[in-house]
């Protein structure tokens, strides 16, 4: 399989962005549920944070 991005340097990226670093193939079908159930559980980190930052009565 060609590499479209070297894996150091999606990490280089990733660390440089404040981001997670997941490889994955949509082609090969590897590890494409395994990054969207991490950006659930992101998402879900996130908005636990933000409840507790907030002090809005609709939330």
């Amino acid at each position: 399989m060609e590499r479209t991005i070297a894996t150091e340097e999606g990490k280089r990226l990733a660390e440089e962005m404040k981001a997670i670093f997941l490889e994955t193939s949509a082609k090969q079908n590897q590890a494409v549920s395994d990054v969207f159930h991490k950006l659930l559980l992101e998402i879900e980190k996130a908005d636990g944070n933000m409840h507790d930052k907030t002090n809005c009565s609709v939330c």
